[in-house]
């Protein structure tokens, strides 16, 4: 008798089984046009190849709530490292207006250096009226007159480094490393008017074949297009990606870093020389017997190989040389060599290992400065 059950129970099962698998189905697809549905219950972006592959977000409601509160402590926490220049009063009686500063300030040492985004094109007299003209308030309201003024329109753009008299204990952020900032990544930019607007980094990609040991290799581009003005670029947790003048220049935060250090030891921007041009192998598919990885040395046009009297020309380096690492680092996909230079100071010794028609070599070289 249980026999004659059997039949039917095979049947039922079937059927369950294809009701359920059309529910799904159903469900993925309500949920894919229609946003309130979704929000509530799970996100399956498994099927969008530029997402990771099999990737549900569960309460995805929850998410976007969760990354506005996240974005609200950042922009709170920033305030502390973010200043306004402003144009100096006539007299005493006179006042600021905080929200319309003439142009925005970062925080670059805890003792009073800061980097504003200047607005308009720095002349040689603008720079020399700056500290008779501005001032500086902070989050506090306290305002500090300038005593100092750096900058280097040729390299670093409509940003000017200003010191501050009398001032310390500032906030200082963390500058976000090469090898840390990603494509994909969410961004948070600062700007003047107390602006904040939510971005993402769509790629970081090589200026051009031939390279240059003595400048950053990378170009940052966004997601969305922005409007032509300043802004200060973070990641959500309020560390420092890099800078974006008026004409949509970056400064990064691998450059910051040099030029910080820089202004700490002298007072003055600079950036530690090799002396080289180079093609970043890991980025280029060429003949049969081109390695995969390293740097090899050669020029392009007017620009040479190895510099006339640089380090790399009194280490011994030549034209054809392949790099293949720098104090036992690697030259890869991850690691570019113009960015392991950057890392260092003038005056350093750096151990170079390189190949030359096939044999292995090591050289010593100490890094020179470039102004």
């Amino acid at each position: 008798m249980k026999n004659n059950y059997l039949p039917l129970i095979l049947i039922a099962t079937f059927f369950g089984l294809l009701a359920g698998a059309a529910g799904a189905l159903f469900a993925n697809f309500y949920a894919a046009n229609d946003s309130s549905f979704a929000l509530n219950r799970e996100l399956n972006l498994s099927n969008y190849g530029y997402l990771s592959p099999s990737l549900v977000i569960r309460d995805a409601k929850k998410v976007v709530v969760n990354q506005d509160v996240k974005t609200d402590e950042t922009i709170r926490s920033l305030k502390s490292s973010l200043l306004g220049v402003f144009v100096r009063a006539e007299d005493e009686s006179s006042y600021y207006k905080l929200e319309q500063p003439f142009a925005s300030a970062l925080v670059a040492t805890s003792d009073g250096w800061v980097m504003a985004a200047w607005p308009e094109e720095l002349s040689k007299s603008v720079l020399e009226r700056i500290p008779q003209d501005f001032v500086v308030i902070d989050s506090s309201r306290k305002i500090y007159k300038i005593n100092q003024v750096v900058a280097k329109t040729d390299t670093i753009g409509n940003f000017v480094f200003i010191h501050l008299l009398d001032a310390s204990g500032f906030s200082v952020r963390r500058l976000v490393p090469d090898e840390e900032i990603k494509s994909g990544q969410s961004l948070l930019l600062a700007g003047g008017n107390n602006i904040f607007l939510l971005n993402y980094l769509s790629g970081k990609n090589f200026d051009d074949v031939i390279l240059s040991s003595d400048d950053y290799a990378r170009t940052f581009s966004l997601t969305y297009q922005i409007q032509a003005q300043p802004f200060f670029v973070f990641n959500l947790s309020g560390e420092i990606i890099g800078a974006i003048d008026n004409h949509g220049r970056w400064l990064t935060s691998p450059e910051l870093s040099v030029y910080w250090q820089s202004l700490l030891k002298e007072k003055k921007l600079y950036w530690p020389s090799l002396g080289v041009h180079y093609l970043n192998l890991s980025a280029v598919v060429g003949a049969s017997d081109l390695p995969a990885k390293g740097a090899k040395l050669q020029g392009i046009n007017n620009l040479p190989a190895v510099v006339k009297n640089s380090p790399a020309e009194k280490a011994g380096l030549m034209a054809g040389d392949i790099i293949n690492r720098v104090n036992g680092i690697e030259l890869n996909s991850e690691n570019d060599l113009a960015v392991i230079i950057s890392s260092y100071q003038p005056g350093d010794s750096l151990s170079i290992d390189y190949t030359r028609q096939g044999n292995s070599l090591q050289t010593e070289v100490i890094l020179g400065k470039r102004e």
